[in-house]
């Protein structure tokens, strides 16, 4: 999220007072720098001996000699990045240099509410987890996601806006075109960062549904939407869901 984000609706802010606990993707409390580095090392980094020029075609390597200086990298300081790794330091990069920030993310907005305040705080999946959700893709894919990421790269601030945006209105026919546009064209992906999580999240969310008290679950906008979407997936399960 950017700043001008902010304050958020006051439904959802109620939505937190309400709850008796919060729930994210991944438990919060749990996250440290130590286990971070350690479960992303497994899969974000080449092992010695490999690095990403011998896995990518040399057209790849002419785009990425092109675009990287333009973030103060070079092609020497990433070699130890696999494909799918780069492609996100990079959209990291392009958005925080249009303005937006992780530490502005609605998940962090409400852990510090909740540490404040002293809500249990849970989450839906683990940093290992999270550290493994490109590790199904096969070499082709993974050349193919970080061309992808690389192209989009100038209209992503723009596009990312359009979502907040979207989110912002509860427009949720705008969120769902934004966020599966795409879908047909890179499918392990969407099934990688949507599909397979919001179905592993389910009974998850069911256990905590039929639990004693509310919970405010949060996660990523992206989840929300589509035919997969864990509301889709609660409503075929039987449940009602009602938008605020």
């Amino acid at each position: 999220m950017s700043k001008r984000a902010y304050p958020l609706k006051p439904v959802i802010e109620h939505a937190f007072d309400n709850a008796n606990a919060v729930v994210f993707e991944i438990d919060l409390d749990r996250v440290t720098n130590k286990n971070f580095k350690e479960e992303f090392s497994q899969t974000a980094v080449y092992p010695p001996g490999q690095s990403l020029s011998r896995h990518l075609s040399p057209e790849t390597i002419d785009v990425l000699n092109t675009i990287l200086p333009v973030y103060g990298l070079s092609l020497k300081k990433v070699e130890r990045f696999k494909p799918w790794f780069l492609a996100e330091v990079l959209s990291t990069r392009t958005l925080e240099m249009a303005g937006f920030s992780n530490d502005l993310g609605v998940d962090l907005h409400f852990y510090r509410k909740a540490r404040a305040v002293g809500k249990p705080v849970l989450g839906l999946e683990t940093v290992r987890d999270q550290a493994r959700i490109f590790d199904r893709m096969d070499e082709a894919e993974n050349e193919q996601y970080l061309i992808s990421t690389l192209y989009g790269l100038p209209a992503y601030p723009a596009v990312m806006q359009n979502l907040v945006n979207a989110w912002t209105a509860g427009d949720v026919g705008t969120l769902d075109r934004l966020v599966n546009e795409d879908k047909r064209a890179d499918q392990e992906s969407h099934n990688a960062l949507f599909s397979r999580r919001n179905s592993r999240w389910l009974p998850e969310i069911e256990r905590f549904a039929h639990g004693q008290g509310n919970y405010l679950i949060i996660v990523g906008a992206g989840h929300l939407v589509g035919e997969d979407g864990v509301v889709a997936q609660l409503k075929r399960a039987g449940y009602s869901v009602d938008q605020l």
